[in-house]
């Protein structure tokens, strides 16, 4: 069993990333998808290949000027690697240039297929294309990331803090407005190939030597269900103090550490409910629900809706930390439909395009993980005197 740890990145090692990446690997294994590295040599395939990368770059990066992508994308100072599906399709891919004698590449757009998006094609593209690049004696790899781009990045094992020597990559690379320069460090001896199979070696090692530190057959009595009684409520300071129960600080438990995982998780559940706002905004079938509707446009709305709702409302309420649960979150979303299904006639194109952008996102939803709540702080748990 190997015992190589990747990195500090706790993120990067996390069972999701693992579970992202093997599901595209099998695909990948299976012959369903393959890894091309395109470059613009005039050739028939290549130009189509590009085309429709730079294509899938410009509807999903649409605040990048499409000029400036398809620059990009055909100057032969660039590379492209794109992922195929079915042996002709390219459903994404990274545009990146090397700088050689500097040792670090930079990587210009990075995108997936709205439809295929979720699916673990993101981190399979950058784990095959750090496999691809350390190959090429590249030993940094830096990036201009807009700010719903930092999470992805951070997951893939980069970093803000440049570490890089400045005069290696200064007077390189372009700097770009709005958007935060990242880097990531490519290890020479990592395969980034199987590195889902080699976090889970890791993972049981860890496993394994925990088990031997601990003392697992300790078993310390519980609370007195018979003097306490539980309650709904929305506070998150527990009547009982966890740190008075037996065995919680014998566990290693910290209050400090619990409020940190909470800061943690808050910040985890908002950039997810943002990215999920940003990819209804790209969607072609948004531009009826972008803003809230105009009562000088459709004077009896507001008599037949009474609880109106819209992309900007929502993203003004989670910007506010109005959302303490995905359930909230989840029900305005879903009321931008319901309402426009309510108010208008199924043969109008209000209607369907309600339905195009529900399905779209229907997947998002339903993937969307509570972060926001942290068990034992959604119940009040009071005392009561024993008869």
């Amino acid at each position: 069993m190997s015992q190589q740890f990747v990195g500090i990145n706790g993120e990067q090692t996390g069972l999701g990333f693992t579970n992202r990446d093997q599901g595209a690997k099998v695909e990948e294994d299976q012959g369903l998808i393959e890894f091309k590295i395109i470059t613009n040599n005039g050739t028939h395939e290549s130009m189509k290949m590009l085309i429709d990368l730079k294509n899938i770059f410009a509807r999903q990066l649409p605040k990048m000027p499409k000029e400036y992508i398809v620059r990009l994308v055909f100057d032969r100072n660039h590379e492209s690697m794109c992922i195929i599906k079915d042996n002709t399709k390219v459903i994404g891919g990274i545009c990146y240039r090397k700088y050689p004698t500097q040792r670090f590449a930079e990587i210009a757009f990075l995108a997936i297929t709205a439809t295929l998006q979720v699916k673990g094609y993101g981190t399979r593209l950058m784990n095959k294309f750090k496999e691809h690049i350390q190959k090429q004696d590249v030993e940094y790899l830096l990036t201009y990331a807009d700010n719903y781009a930092i999470g992805y990045f951070r997951k893939q094992g980069f970093y803000q803090e440049i570490k890089m020597q400045p005069d290696r990559w200064k007077g390189f690379i372009k700097d770009y407005d709005g958007g935060t320069l990242m880097e990531c460090y490519v290890h020479p001896t990592i395969d980034y190939g199987n590195i889902s199979d080699l976090i889970k070696e890791q993972k049981q090692l860890m496993i394994d030597i925990i088990k031997k530190l601990t003392l697992n057959d300790r078993v310390y009595p519980g609370l007195d269900k018979q003097n306490y009684k539980v309650e709904n409520s929305n506070s998150d300071k527990p009547a009982v103090k966890p740190e008075s129960i037996q065995g919680i600080l014998e566990s290693g438990w910290t209050i400090e550490d619990y409020n940190e995982l909470k800061k943690q998780k808050e910040k985890t559940f908002m950039i997810s409910c943002q990215q999920i706002i940003d990819t209804m905004r790209k969607h072609k079938s948004a531009w009826p629900f972008l803003d809230p509707v105009n009562k000088d446009d459709v004077p009896d709305y507001y008599d037949v809706i009474t609880d109106p709702i819209d992309i900007k409302t929502i993203e003004k309420k989670l910007q506010t930390n109005q959302y303490t649960s995905k359930d909230l979150f989840i029900k305005d979303v879903k009321r931008i439909f319901t309402n426009c299904r309510n108010y208008n006639q199924p043969d109008t194109i209000y209607y369907k395009c309600a339905n195009e952008l529900e399905r779209s996102i229907d997947d998002y939803l339903k993937k969307l993980k509570d972060e926001q709540q942290i068990p034992g702080v959604s119940k009040k748990i009071k005392k009561t005197s024993s008869k």
